[in-house]
């Protein structure tokens, strides 16, 4: 779902609704690609590299292959290669009125209407009978089609819409995920943080940003951190402002684009994790407005702050993020370390 660009640019398209339809799709036979070297799994953000979930996944008896875990993304999308593959036929640029791609309209026939980050876009879409997460199945699903973008190597996304009732666990040291039922209880060693689960699926929870707590989206789509213009002006009130740094360049799966202005936060604290000087990107995005957060100050967790733990574990029956700290030789937490280029330096209080 995102394209990582080096330098300024930066794809953080996100899907927040989708509208369904319907087109029958045809099994067809084709060898998934294979892994590429180093972590396959869970890779946490780096200055030189995009921070990604990947979960091994089987599509109507395709596969495995590798879908972005999207924990900012309410649907579960397909991409074009492994629609393909089933016997999916992409329909003709539609031609009704008010159709045009990336207009905020209706859903007609096969098309869908999908709200990115900067808009809505329609897509088309097919049908899935079954796809199979390890002891998880989602069954009977309609999909949009992922015909244009860069997924980063994934096959496809895995919304929220697949994680309802379950518990989505990250392991940076092991690379690994696990995908089990919600439970009420914090896993060992880790520190909670008590959200929310909106009504789209996804998840918010509490932020402490310059003293303020504000509502953040726990967005695993996301490589790097947003916020918004109301954020910004309540930081200038309070005496804490950000400071700009630079442009970056937003672009969404239809390759549309837009320049967001990149800012150094006063202290983000989110459960154990403290960081100072994080580089987050100001958007007014569509999504603040999907989820009800436009007039207030809001914050999108990428994975560029979420990647500072060993691990964490989002649940989606609880609404509550479950984090791991990194621990020293001494199995004490590390102090302070820097983090990206730009002097952040990111700890535990």
């Amino acid at each position: 779902m995102k394209r990582y660009l080096s330098g300024r640019h930066l794809t953080i398209a996100k899907t927040l609704a989708l509208l369904l339809a319907s087109v029958s799709p045809a099994l067809a036979e084709m060898t998934p690609p294979p892994p590429p070297p180093g972590p396959i799994y869970a890779i946490p953000t780096r200055p030189d590299r995009a921070g990604r979930v990947l979960a091994p996944v089987v599509v109507d008896g395709y596969g495995p292959v590798r879908f972005l875990v999207d924990t900012g993304c309410s649907g579960t999308m397909i991409g074009m290669d492994i629609a393909r593959a089933l016997g999916f036929i992409p329909p003709p640029v539609p031609t009704v009125p008010g159709m045009a791609m990336g207009a905020d309209v209706t859903v007609t026939g096969n098309m869908m209407r999908v709200h990115d980050v900067l808009g809505p876009m329609i897509m088309p879409t097919m049908k899935v009978s079954r796809i199979d997460m390890g002891r998880f199945v989602a069954e009977d699903m309609v999909t949009p089609v992922l015909s244009f973008g860069d997924l980063s190597g994934a096959g496809g996304v895995l919304g929220t819409n697949s994680l309802q009732g379950k518990r989505l666990s990250v392991s940076f040291r092991r690379d690994e995920i696990k995908i089990e039922q919600s439970r009420r209880y914090s896993p060992t060693g880790y520190d909670s943080v008590k959200g929310r689960v909106h009504p789209t699926g996804l998840v918010i929870v509490p932020i402490e940003i310059g003293g303020m707590i504000v509502n953040g989206l726990v967005d695993t789509g996301a490589e790097r951190s947003m916020f918004n213009p109301v954020l910004l002006r309540a930081l200038q009130e309070r005496g804490k402002p950000a400071s700009l740094v630079g442009n970056i360049e937003v672009i969404n799966l239809a390759g549309e684009t837009r320049i967001g202005e990149v800012f150094l936060l006063p202290r983000v604290k989110i459960g154990p994790v403290s960081v100072s000087g994080l580089p987050a990107t100001l958007v007014d995005a569509h999504a603040y407005t999907a989820l009800g957060l436009e007039d207030e100050p809001a914050f999108i967790l990428g994975m560029d702050v979420l990647g500072l733990s060993d691990g964490f574990a989002l649940d989606f029956g609880t609404g509550s993020l479950h984090l791991r700290m990194r621990m020293t030789a001494s199995g004490a937490p590390p102090g302070p370390s820097r983090l990206g280029d730009r002097g952040t330096r990111a700890g535990r209080d």
